[in-house]
């Protein structure tokens, strides 16, 4: 099982929150593979290059509590490059990453 950080994790994801309670995660490792909600995925190669591309484009590495002040909000944490960020309303700079990344949820 993959662990949250380590040296072959290359992004952690998750979502929780909204009216329902959802809770996504998502960890890719460096060779395409991911857990997802506990179940491993294997990513393919155009999948693997798209999602570094848009990783490589997330400049946005410091939480903030804006957009939390509502009861049904989602809270997305996004764990890349050694940095942590927990949002409550997605960083443009983030919106292709996550994109990607709830995709995978989705299978």
């Amino acid at each position: 099982m993959l662990a949250l950080t380590g040296p072959d994790v290359l992004v952690a994801y998750e979502r929780s929150g909204g009216f329902a309670g959802i809770q996504r995660k998502v960890i890719v490792d460096g060779s395409g593979t991911a857990l997802v909600n506990d179940e491993s995925v294997a990513l393919g190669a155009d999948e693997m290059r798209g999602l570094k591309d848009a990783l490589s484009r997330v400049v946005t590495t410091a939480s903030s509590s804006d957009g939390c002040q509502v009861a049904d909000h989602f809270t997305y944490t996004l764990t890349y490059r050694g940095h942590r960020a927990t949002r409550c309303w997605l960083p443009s700079d983030w919106r292709d990453a996550v994109d990607r990344l709830e995709a995978l949820t989705g299978r």
